[in-house]
């Protein structure tokens, strides 16, 4: 794979790396904000942040990863130091977001259920509501910074925020070192808080 061809990758994960660090500021600045800290507006960019993530997951960890999947998996990987243990990898977070609705699914018609969509300053408030036993749309410990969900199967989902958004924001900048330096392309992007 060219630079050439390595250019347009680099373009997405650039930006879906600014999407996702931008989403991840914008969740702290609703959850500082006590008006709205538990209305759709952290869920709008907690989805939101986790989507950028899932996009970079699929460039960087694609199902199947044969021909030219394997080999922008390879290169991207390389050139943007990204190893086995990196936390944008796991599925976790794209599962969660690509398929949700087979958890909405999995609510309609169950009588006497209930479902929990908060945001909990820790995980004692987690405990006393004896959310365990109960279905969880989306929770987050703020405290932690823990997103609690649903796998597909109805098992809980607990993932860490803050090494996602690390993670995006490294690999963003990493993108950005190498379409300025490497990239027979040239363009000019706005810096990150722009």
């Amino acid at each position: 794979m060219d630079d050439h061809e390595l250019t347009w990758y680099m373009h997405e994960l650039l930006m879906h790396g600014w999407g996702a660090s931008r989403d991840f500021e914008a969740l702290q600045a609703a959850l500082a904000d006590q008006e709205i800290r538990q209305t759709r507006i952290v869920w709008f960019h907690l989805t939101s942040f986790l989507s950028h993530a899932a996009m970079i997951s699929k460039y960087l960890c694609p199902i199947n990863p044969r021909g030219v999947k394997q080999t922008r998996m390879n290169a991207l990987r390389s050139k943007l130091g990204v190893d086995d243990s990196s936390d944008i990898l796991p599925r976790d977070a794209r599962d969660n977001v690509e398929h949700f609705d087979e958890r909405i699914d999995n609510w309609i018609g169950q009588e006497g259920q209930t479902i929990l969509e908060l945001v909990l300053d820790d995980r004692s408030g987690y405990r006393y509501l004896g959310a365990d036993q109960k279905r969880i749309k989306r929770v987050l410990l703020e405290e932690e910074m823990i997103f609690i969900s649903e796998k597909r199967d109805g098992s809980k989902l607990e993932l860490a925020l803050q090494p996602l958004a690390d993670e995006a924001r490294r690999i963003a900048d990493q993108a950005g070192k190498w379409v300025e330096n490497e990239s027979p392309y040239h363009f000019i992007y706005p810096q990150r808080g722009s």
